[in-house]
């Protein structure tokens, strides 16, 4: 049940938590707190405080779940292994709980770190069919990295901590490069120096379960670079930056030290039953900027749970500024229960990130059964956009069904506050 972390690790000093009566450890970071704990079935988790304890909002809102607060103590039902933000009024920072489910080590793994110790490793770079286990109370401090290989696996429920990379401000704590049947599961990744999971080039990649809390601007979740068949799900993510984004371009030596060539067309791509959580930088869902390839086609996001977007970044978002066509797009059961500044940013335009003298154009884009929350802030504030780069560089054909803004379907622009330049065909079903 305990999940025993070093106790060199940083532990929250407002809060204890308590699952069926079993203390577990709760994390800290300089954004958010977090709990990993284990159970098969229902859990009761207690949340016990000095400090009284007010109102407390459990995300995703979707759940419906809700707490019995007495003083400083809090306790509610999880129904299931979940992952969950909480933001409890009386603590200064949120709290992620991680609902595993029990797991055993199945022995297999070419690099093995048991659970209560911290592992200094560097930089570890993994070949063709090896695999990296992360046993829970684990603490890895480095990066792990990959090129050209088939059938590599990184997975448990420890923790893979990128502070040892913290001054090199372009490191990637998990970078992929060139190869197949990928599978990232379960693990939780903190304190990134930048990006935290790039996919350059891959093909097959299965990412399941991943916990991520990001807090430096530019720690974006999951990049997906010049890919195809992706399968992203069950993932929480924590990002001062785009939370999943989507990009395609080569990146060279000048920054890397190495050149990656994956300016390659991005298809067959599906995200799904996750819950995104944004910093004041970047979006919650990103197509671009950098997009220099023919095509971005097939990509779905299903059944999301967007917690917050705090900054000047969107909600749901595509930014083509380079050739690239953007097409059949689908956003689908999508929940945002807070947004700030743009809930949809959908451009053809032009970007200090962007090589291509050629404009792209973004087409067949199809928004349905999405429930936006709304505060009294937004009305009057919060708008969408939908722009097209010139008369040859449109934004065509996007549709939105069942689209509820305050739990009123929107039936028009105006409704949506939305703002619209070099358009074709944008309807309301």
């Amino acid at each position: 049940m305990s999940h025993h972390y070093p106790k060199t690790y940083p532990r929250a000093d407002e809060i204890r938590v308590f699952v069926n009566d079993s203390e577990v450890d709760v994390l800290r970071t300089n954004v958010a707190y977090f709990a990993p704990a284990s159970y098969t079935g229902r859990a009761i988790l207690r949340i016990e405080s000095k400090q009284l304890l007010g109102r407390i909002a459990i995300s995703p809102l979707n759940l419906g779940l809700s707490a019995n607060v007495h003083g400083g103590t809090a306790e509610f039902e999880v129904p299931g292994n979940l992952k969950l933000h909480l933001a409890i009024e009386g603590i200064s920072l949120p709290l992620f709980f991680y609902g595993n489910q029990e797991g055993v080590y199945d022995g297999s793994a070419t690099y093995y770190f048991a659970g209560g110790k911290t592992y200094e490793v560097g930089e570890l770079t993994l070949h063709n069919g090896e695999s990296v286990y992360i046993e829970s109370g684990a603490v890895v401090r480095g990066s792990i990295r990959s090129f050209g290989t088939k059938g590599i696996r990184i997975y448990g429920q420890g923790l893979l901590d990128g502070s040892y990379h913290r001054h090199a401000s372009e490191h990637r704590t998990i970078l992929l490069y060139d190869c197949t049947e990928v599978q990232i599961r379960d693990i939780m990744m903190v304190e990134p120096p930048s990006w935290m999971i790039m996919l350059a080039n891959c093909r097959d990649v299965h990412i399941d379960s991943i916990k991520q809390i990001g807090e430096v601007v530019s720690s974006d979740g999951i990049d997906i670079v010049g890919c195809h068949d992706v399968l992203i799900e069950q993932c929480i993510l924590r990002n001062n930056d785009d939370c999943v984004a989507i990009k395609s371009f080569n990146w060279t030596k000048e920054r890397n030290g190495m050149d990656l060539e994956a300016a390659k067309d991005v298809y067959n791509v599906l995200v799904r039953d996750c819950t995104f959580v944004n910093g004041r930088s970047g979006n919650a869902i990103e197509i671009g900027h950098e997009l220099t390839t023919d095509e971005v086609r097939d990509v779905t996001f299903q059944n999301i749970d967007i917690v917050s977007v705090h900054g000047y970044g969107a909600a749901l978002s595509i930014h083509v500024g380079d050739r690239a066509v953007v097409r059949d797009i689908r956003f689908e059961a999508i929940r945002i229960e807070h947004y700030y500044d743009k809930l949809i940013d959908f451009r053809v335009m032009r970007s200090m990130y962007n090589t291509d003298e050629e404009r792209g154009r973004i087409v067949d884009i199809t928004l349905k059964d999405i429930e936006v929350l709304v505060s009294m802030y937004n009305p009057g504030y919060s708008i969408s956009v939908i722009g097209g780069y010139d008369q040859d560089h449109l934004v065509e054909n996007v549709t939105f069904d069942n689209f509820r803004l305050g739990q009123q379907k929107v039936t028009s622009a105006n409704e949506l506050d939305l703002f619209t330049k070099e358009t074709r065909n944008i309807r309301f079903l």
